[in-house]
């Protein structure tokens, strides 16, 4: 919509009034100087207020924001540094199983080349599957040597005997199982008995008469003479003597020196 005449002349009008108004007041100013001072203190009275709160709303708005940007970067820092941790724990715990599975077979080579033996190195993969009996499943078979028969050891003490083979795993009979049986020595005084399994991590010493003193705490080794066992493996230790009534013989508790539960490699 166009602007009529009347509406341009009173704003040429109010124009001029504006520009004259200050023409006199820049002259005045310039004739009386305390007026033009006292006027400029009450224009920075009024004004410098305004302008100190603009100027803390503008800091404040600021620091709000460099706070909030900084914030954001600890915390995708702290992120990062959560993700660099986690992932160095599991290197470590790698490197962990690594040393301790290192540390498990050089026992076993410590254990063949003191004793003279020869042997196949496996590991343990499982329990015997049918469930009849104490027994293990490791993870070598024929095609690796493995044969029925075969004593199972472990640096710790003996383990078992090889019953089933099949050509990449191999079923293992714990000493601990009833249907087990092994020709063993009493180490210090050298009394012989036979060694039969009884479950829950024990064995019997059979067949060693009361005139034979066996105490607790006495080292039980195989004495070789089974042909299957090498003469001298650690059995376990004798955890109770005990006699009945009626009878020539003891009863002479064997605590295994192997802990099956924790048993990995053999």
């Amino acid at each position: 919509m166009s602007v009529g005449v009347s509406d341009r002349r009173k704003v040429a009008i109010v124009s001029f009034s504006l520009l004259c108004c200050s023409l006199l007041l820049t002259a005045y100013s310039a004739r009386n100087p305390s007026i033009a001072r006292a006027g400029s203190i009450v224009l920075s009275e009024v004004v410098s207020p305004v302008q100190a709160g603009v100027d803390f709303v503008s800091d404040t708005t600021h620091a709000t924001w460099q706070g909030y940007f900084a914030l954001v970067s600890v915390s995708q820092e702290r992120d990062e540094l959560l993700r660099r941790l986690e992932t160095l724990e599991g290197a470590q715990s790698a490197l962990e199983e690594h040393r301790r599975e290192n540390e498990r077979l050089r026992s076993l080579l410590d254990l063949t080349s003191v004793n003279a033996l020869k042997g196949v190195v496996a590991s343990v993969v499982g329990d015997e599957p049918s469930g009849w009996g104490k027994g293990i499943v490791v993870n070598r078979g024929s095609s690796h040597g493995v044969e029925n028969g075969m004593a199972v050891v472990h640096p710790r003490g003996v383990v078992g005997q090889v019953v089933s083979v099949s050509p990449n795993f191999s079923q293992v009979l714990l000493i601990t199982d009833h249907a087990s049986g092994l020709d063993a020595i009493v180490q210090e005084s050298r009394i012989r008995g036979v060694v039969e399994g009884i479950g829950a991590g024990f064995c019997e010493l059979k067949f060693v008469s009361k005139d034979s003193p066996v105490r607790a705490g006495e080292l039980i080794v195989t004495s070789g003479m089974d042909g299957v066992y090498p003469k001298g493996l650690i059995i376990g230790a004798v955890s109770r003597v005990a006699t009945e009534t009626g009878t020539l013989l003891q009863n002479i508790e064997v605590k295994v020196a192997v802990d099956f539960s924790k048993l990995e490699d053999v």
